[in-house]
């Protein structure tokens, strides 16, 4: 327990310092840097950038880079290539969560006292109700971890989940390519 307690306050003063250098980015002429060497190749800047937009930790910077680039670049073709470079990361990540999580869900409800969680659990819409909210996660600028994880525990089959990840990490990228046009 006391493990437990150390790593998640480690991995939360990470984020919370990912955090703080996407700030750092942002304000620095570093990003403008990469901006304008990346000229020629800014589909492979925009891969990359998608890549780490998926992982707790690498968020933020990632955020930073991309809203910088569809300043420079068509936003469409930024959210393209940073969604597939988004869904390559995710499916790293969900191939490891989907298995991981099935176990521990097995084990936690061969435990529970109560068929009711197993019961909810089996049931369609509970199912589609945590893809559709593993989903939203996907899209919005959080971490995807937890919307993987929702997304594992509904036993959606991996070909949707990439068609769900590739979209709705698009419509992601596109939602800050907005909000940077418009500050």
């Amino acid at each position: 327990m006391k493990n437990k307690k150390r790593r998640i306050i480690f991995d939360g003063l990470i984020i919370l310092a990912s955090i703080i250098v996407a700030i750092g980015l942002s304000q620095s002429p570093y990003i403008e840097t990469l901006v304008s060497w990346s000229k020629g190749c800014y589909a492979v800047a925009s891969f990359a950038a998608g890549i780490f937009f998926t992982s707790a930790f690498t968020t933020a910077p990632a955020i930073a880079v991309l809203a910088k680039l569809t300043l420079t670049y068509n936003p469409f073709v930024v959210a393209l290539f940073g969604a597939t470079g988004a869904l390559l990361g995710d499916l790293i990540i969900f191939s490891f969560i989907k298995n991981h999580i099935r176990e521990d869900i097995a084990y936690f409800l061969s435990k529970a006292k109560s068929k009711r969680i197993r019961h909810i659990l089996e049931h369609r819409f509970a199912r589609w109700s945590l893809a559709f909210l593993g989903a939203i996660v996907i899209a919005s600028p959080l971490p995807d971890e937890l919307g993987l994880a929702l997304m594992g525990l509904s036993n959606v089959r991996t070909s949707r989940f990439a068609l769900v990840s590739f979209s709705f990490n698009a419509i992601g990228i596109l939602f800050i390519a907005f909000i940077a046009r418009s500050i």
